[in-house]
């Protein structure tokens, strides 16, 4: 009996060591191998395991939480694509920062524009921008929890400088707390150069009005107030102000000419043009001006150049541009140079002189609005000081470039190139 009894209870032991580790170690162990795969966000093939309704609901209740993190992170990722997305195509500077200032977010035209590594996201602003203005202005948005604005300058290798509109917009939680700021840098450099251009411009064309009309004014006055005046003085007062009345025609005229050609859908009219041809007739043109001055002029342009195709009254206003600069600074009895030539699938088209030439200095900035080398001798020659920047935006329009060269007291070189039409259509 003893022995049955003892068969009795160690059955009974091992069946009660089977349901626990059927029920409660196996299914721990799956358990854990669920928990190991989450915790290396990895989702289990199954979360269905063996043992009891409890251990059975626990890992049910795994399985809702993996899918609901999963869900989560998946938005998540969603809006921080979106955000990264929608930051990185704006073409200004964008910088996320904290309530220490400290640099939390950046996009790639920051980046650019400050020349700073992604390395450097939790350091703060002023270290990445280096200027006080920027610094005072996050501060005031994250103290007062208002829009706070502003500009700064600042300083290029090249040596230029670079201007940039700063905006610092605080970032709120729901209480109205201020928990951050959104710095925007706009780069405002070609707006302010434009601006300059702009003032420079008026400056300029009053400054070239005001002369002309003064001298205009005064000789009314003096026929107002004398009108009995001898021939002869009669005479010169009208051949003076002929001579002024037509610099402001001229002026007027030329003004008119850049303003449309800077204006928007500016069209050419093309045609095919033979540069030997053309440079001919415009040559006879100006034969008078030539012998007024007693110039000699020559043409090397070999008649088997390719055709070109660009607008002829526009190209015609090109030559006529450089020819009077030439003539202009010619001395009476001097050389004058049109040539042309093609090489590359450009033509090239220049008109030299030996006149007084050019400073090096100067000749970087020859093709300007109003820019003059010697403003004293341009006025006692005449001119308006538009004629070579209208030179240049008919050859930009036309998809080429302008060059000079020149030497003091040797002469000066006025090249333009275009591109060749396509002779294969």
């Amino acid at each position: 009996m003893g022995w049955i009894a003892f068969a009795l209870a160690l059955a009974a032991l091992l069946y009660i060591c089977w349901r626990v580790w059927r029920d409660w170690i196996h299914p721990s162990r799956e358990l854990e191998n669920l928990v190991r795969e989450l915790s290396g966000e990895r989702i289990p093939k199954t979360f269905l395991i063996g043992g009891s309704e409890r251990m059975r609901g626990i890992a049910l209740a795994l399985e809702q939480m993996a899918l609901r993190e999963h869900a989560l992170r998946a938005r998540v990722q969603e809006g921080e694509f979106g955000v990264q997305a929608i930051i990185g195509a704006l073409p200004d500077g964008l910088v996320v920062a904290d309530e220490q200032r400290r640099m939390r977010l950046m996009n790639e035209a920051f980046r650019v524009a400050f020349q700073v590594g992604p390395d450097r996201l939790g350091s703060t602003l002023l270290e990445a921008v280096r200027h006080a203005a920027t610094e005072r202005l996050l501060g005031e948005a994250l103290t007062r929890g208002e829009t706070c604005r502003g500009a700064i300058t600042l300083p290029t290798a090249a040596g230029s400088e670079r201007h940039f509109e700063v905006v610092a917009e605080p970032i709120k939680d729901k209480p109205g707390k201020v928990s951050g700021a959104v710095v925007l840098f706009r780069d405002i450099t070609e707006m302010r150069r434009t601006e300059a251009m702009r003032r420079d411009f008026v400056a300029n064309v009053s400054h070239e009005l005001r002369t002309p009309l003064s001298i205009l004014r005064g000789y009314l006055e003096t026929l107002l107030e004398n009108p009995k005046q001898p021939p002869a003085e009669l005479l010169r007062i009208f051949e003076v102000m002929e001579r002024h009345s037509n610099r402001l025609n001229l002026l007027v005229d030329d003004i008119l000419s850049l303003a449309r050609l800077e204006g928007p859908g500016v069209a050419l009219d093309l045609t095919t043009i033979h540069p030997a041809e053309f440079l001919r007739g415009i040559l006879r043109d100006w034969e008078k001006k030539f012998a007024a001055k007693q110039l000699e002029a020559e043409l090397a342009a070999a008649d088997d150049l390719p055709p070109l195709q660009a607008d002829e009254a526009r190209l015609q206003e090109v030559i006529y541009n450089l020819l009077d600069n030439a003539v202009k600074y010619s001395a009476a009895g001097g050389h004058i140079t049109i040539r042309a030539s093609s090489a590359d699938g450009q033509l090239s088209l220049s008109v030299s002189d030996k006149g007084v030439g050019i400073p090096a200095r100067d000749l970087p900035r020859i093709f300007e609005r109003f820019y003059r080398a010697d403003k004293a001798r341009h006025r006692e020659l005449g001119g308006t000081g538009l004629g070579l920047s209208i030179v240049k935006h008919i050859v930009h329009l036309h998809g080429g470039s302008v060059a000079a060269e020149s030497e003091l007291g040797r002469g000066t070189t006025l090249r333009v190139h275009l591109p060749l039409a396509d002779t294969k259509t």
